[in-house]
């Protein structure tokens, strides 16, 4: 059964991205899929990775059936980090087997937002069975003047 009050608050505070909760039965067949594990780790910077930017909104998709799903929203720590974002994969005798490694890796899209930086929209990262990706983004500021206090 699923929580009805945790889908419709995920599902208005995908509005943004045009995201639905990956809490119905389509998404069991992507899981069904991939059924391997690797793990995301996305470190957001600023000044060519100098400065590590804290209160990023990191957002992390996946494409299915023309659907989207939003699988993670969560917001950057002090040192710019967002991690443990465990997500399906192919398995890895999958890729490495001969017959089906031409077979579609996990891909999943990411989108970071910050009121002083331009936003990233969809950035593409592909994840790997038992394999901990890291994603550095740096970001640009964004084209306005900030006001001192």
């Amino acid at each position: 059964m699923y929580d009805t009050d945790r889908i419709d608050s995920q599902n208005s505070a995908n509005t943004r991205q045009g995201g639905v909760s990956p809490f119905v039965p389509d998404y069991e067949d992507y899981i069904n899929g991939y059924p391997g594990r690797g793990s995301l780790k996305i470190q957001i910077s600023a000044a060519y990775e100098a400065f590590p930017i804290k209160g990023v909104e990191v957002d992390v998709a996946v494409v299915h059936n023309g659907v989207r799903y939003l699988l993670y929203s969560d917001t950057t720590n002090s040192s710019g980090i967002v991690d443990n974002m465990v997500l399906p994969t192919r398995p890895t005798d999958t890729a490495l087997n001969p017959k089906t490694s031409d077979s579609d890796e996990a891909q999943y899209l990411v989108s970071l937002f910050h009121p002083a930086f331009k936003s990233v929209i969809d950035k593409v990262v592909t994840v790997y069975d038992r394999i901990e990706t890291i994603l550095p983004i740096s970001l640009t500021p964004a084209n306005h003047t900030m006001e001192a206090n």
